[in-house]
């Protein structure tokens, strides 16, 4: 399943480091892509959405609608 999700707060690669690395306590195997530039998260994986913005949430980011 593949899933986009907005984290305005990423700003630099360290903060994209973070987020991909919340999105792997999830989903090991999970393929994702981050943009700086327009602030998303593309990720493929059989894990639920609310999994990922909980993980994501945790480290310190915020997950848009």
């Amino acid at each position: 399943m593949s899933l986009k999700l907005k984290v305005p707060s990423m700003v630099c690669e360290g903060c994209a480091e973070k987020v991909t690395g919340a999105i792997k306590t999830v989903d090991s195997d999970a393929q994702v892509d981050i943009d700086l530039e327009s602030k998303t998260v593309t990720l493929d994986s059989a894990a639920s959405e609310a999994s990922f913005k909980q993980a994501i949430t945790a480290v310190g980011f915020e997950v848009k609608e």
